[in-house]
């Protein structure tokens, strides 16, 4: 058995802490199995990997309200349209890119952690009839953008019953082709044991995790002296060095640059009384496994503005303004009838994912493991041969 999980970049984003999730999930049930994370831009073409990783952080910084509407007509569309029809000529290269790696693998499985990866392997599909590697989608947000393929991929992760209820109502998908897991992670972050508060000066102690790149920070609230007695913070730089350098030596804040160690960072959210953070998918779920209270202070337009209605929907999440944040956090932390509502609004959310990821990926591997020793597959003619598992 061999699975390609098939990711966007190779810089540590959700989409790759998810690809790296299933990883682990499928070695630890399946220790003989093959399994490649796949950085598809990277693949493609490392300087346009380089390019557009580097671009994409630089356009949402400076202009955020351009990429809000780039994202709205990109991601939110079944179809490419004005402007953005120039990139579905793109395609037909990344079509080609992935057509090679199909065959110079020969998987069983793909797995596709980005909606990009997804649209092209949709693509290739539906110009393929005799493809035979299942194709499963799993979903980093708590929505389905318009990117994804849907029709052309055998099986899905979804991240909510919404979701779910949507594939089969929009686009037709059987209901046994979906599985409603919730956002993929590491099944380390469980409910809150052996929490180890820093209360030797009854100080709570609070969280800040701003992403890989450290965009979440607390500009002047958290060197508030008037909140100084009544919290110590850790802040979570990412790669931000400059922010780290800023922070440190600082009273009551430790600042820490990326970590990469479960285990440390699982050890960090039993410290912890609070996050405040972004609302990226993977994040937003490692805390709400760990029942955690949850404060936004900022976000990155597009996809994160779109996780943000979801959680406020469903009243998962506290917003913070930006004139007394500490005091709203002061004021849910202390009001135990909110704290025991938002828990109990928690577990509803919680209790609403049907299937968990291990299961799901030990049905979904036994598809094309079970049936047959050979299978048929493209050569780069796009004749059909026949291979040995």
């Amino acid at each position: 058995m061999k699975i390609i999980l098939l990711s966007m970049f190779s810089v540590p984003t959700g989409h790759v802490k998810v690809a790296e999730v299933m990883q682990q999930k499928i070695k630890d049930k399946h220790p003989d199995a093959e399994v490649k994370i796949v950085d598809f831009l990277s693949y493609s073409n490392q300087w346009l990997e380089n390019a557009v990783s580097g671009f994409y952080m630089k356009w949402i910084k400076a202009f955020p309200e351009s990429y809000k509407r780039f994202y709205a007509q990109l991601m939110m569309s079944e179809e490419y349209t004005g402007m953005l029809k120039s990139f579905s000529v793109f395609s037909i290269y990344f079509e080609m890119k992935l057509k090679k790696l199909v065959e110079e693998e020969q998987p069983s499985h793909i797995i596709c952690t980005h909606s990009f990866p997804s649209r092209i392997l949709g693509k290739l599909k539906k110009k393929s009839p005799s493809f035979s590697t299942k194709t499963i989608n799993v979903y980093t947000d708590f929505f389905i953008n318009g990117v994804w393929d849907k029709e052309n991929i055998d099986f899905h992760m979804v991240p909510s019953s919404e979701a779910k209820d949507e594939l089969i109502r929009q686009y037709s998908i059987p209901s046994d082709r979906i599985f409603n897991t919730g956002v993929p992670v590491s099944n380390i972050y469980k409910d809150k044991t052996g929490k180890s508060k820093n209360t030797s000066l009854g100080r709570k102690h609070l969280l800040v995790a701003g992403g890989n790149n450290g965009l979440c920070v607390l500009n002047e609230f958290m060197m508030n002296p008037s909140g100084a007695e009544h919290f110590t913070y850790t802040v979570l730089c990412g790669h931000n060095k400059e922010l780290f350098d800023k922070l440190s030596g600082l009273p009551n804040i430790t600042p820490l640059m990326y970590i990469d160690d479960r285990e440390e960072l699982n050890a960090i959210y039993d410290s912890v009384d609070a996050i405040i953070t972004k609302p990226g998918g993977v994040t937003i779920t490692e805390v709400l496994n760990k029942r955690i209270p949850i404060f936004i202070h900022d976000y990155l337009p597009g996809q994160e503005e779109v996780n943000l209605e979801f959680l406020k929907e469903k009243k998962l999440v506290y917003l913070l303004n930006s004139e007394d944040p500490l005091e709203i956090i002061t004021n849910v932390l202390k009001d135990k009838r909110e704290m025991n509502d938002y828990l109990v609004r928690l577990q509803q959310y919680l209790s609403s994912i049907s299937t968990c990821v291990d299961e799901s990926l030990n049905t979904l591997l036994k598809v094309n493991q079970e049936d047959s020793l050979v299978k048929p597959s493209l050569n780069k003619t796009g004749v059909t041969k026949t291979i040995l598992n």
